[in-house]
């Protein structure tokens, strides 16, 4: 899979991305109210894309995303996966997968695998996870984590995550991202954390709460997260996040909006309508 230029000699190349919406049910919630959490990183402030917004874990394709060896992933219909991508194959559709888990273990420390023949996530595992997760996050290419799965013999859980959306970055923008939004159960037993290099915090929250947020000034959430926030908040649990996802019930067209400008400042326009909104 590689970058599209959709335009002009001066227009961004669009690049494949996979993000991953983690969902867990909160503690300690009154019998019958909304139990939803959500985790959203805070990107650093230096970051050349969306820079100190709250996002859901996630980036580019790397090319060694598709040289995992087979036996260090579980996925049980890459053909199905390949249609609900949009990718040119199960192969592709493979790499994109082991991508969104490679995201997910580099940004928030979670950990979307298990051990062979095991038939549920690892927990927390002792001793090197947290230094393996440190060498991938610092982002320096100088860490190949292929080796680690094999001694550890840990396979992917690639059938842990359901498709829920996909965005493009609109056209005009200095960098654009054709981003599959992917969504997973929060594992037992491991715990989030954020990797202090993309992003500087995390919170598992309630996805109505950080839309209140974002109005009145307090958190800054981009369109494409918000308009997933707004979804994901008409579900009371990470069970009914994840079984419409599993069983289609979720708008899975390939979005991207424009950018329009009102009075002279730039604003987001969504392909279905609507008044435009704040990128």
């Amino acid at each position: 899979m590689t970058g599209r230029d959709e335009g002009d000699a001066g227009t961004a190349v669009v690049e494949d991305a996979v993000t991953v919406i983690l969902v867990k049910d909160a503690p300690d919630v009154a019998p019958g109210g909304d139990r939803l959490e959500v985790l959203l990183l805070e990107r650093h402030g230096a970051s050349a894309f969306a820079p100190g917004a709250l996002v859901f874990p996630g980036g580019k394709l790397d090319p060694a995303d598709a040289q995992l060896d087979p036996a260090r992933v579980s996925c049980a219909d890459p053909e199905g996966w390949a249609d609900r991508l949009g990718v040119a194959g199960a192969d592709a559709a493979v790499a994109m997968l082991v991508a969104a888990v490679r995201e997910t273990f580099e940004e928030a420390g979670v950990l979307l695998a298990r051990r062979h023949g095991a038939e549920h996530a690892v927990p927390a595992l002792p001793g090197d996870l947290e230094l393996t997760r440190a060498q991938m996050a610092a982002r320096d290419g100088a860490f190949d984590w292929r080796e680690w799965l094999a001694r550890e013999e840990l396979v992917l859980d690639l059938d842990a995550m359901a498709m829920w959306s996909w965005w493009v970055t609109p056209q005009g923008l200095p960098r654009r991202y054709d981003t599959r939004f992917l969504v997973a159960g929060m594992p037992a037993g491991q715990a989030a954390t954020h990797d202090a290099v993309e992003t500087t915090s995390m919170r598992w929250i309630p996805p109505a709460d950080a839309l209140a947020a974002h109005a009145e000034g307090r958190l800054h959430v981009i369109f494409p997260t918000r308009r997933t926030l707004e979804q994901l908040a008409t579900h009371r649990d990470a069970a009914s996040v994840l079984g419409a996802a599993r069983s289609g019930a979720v708008d899975l067209r390939r979005i991207e909006p424009t950018v329009v400008r009102v009075d002279g400042a730039p604003m987001v326009q969504h392909p279905d309508g609507g008044p435009p909104a704040q990128v």
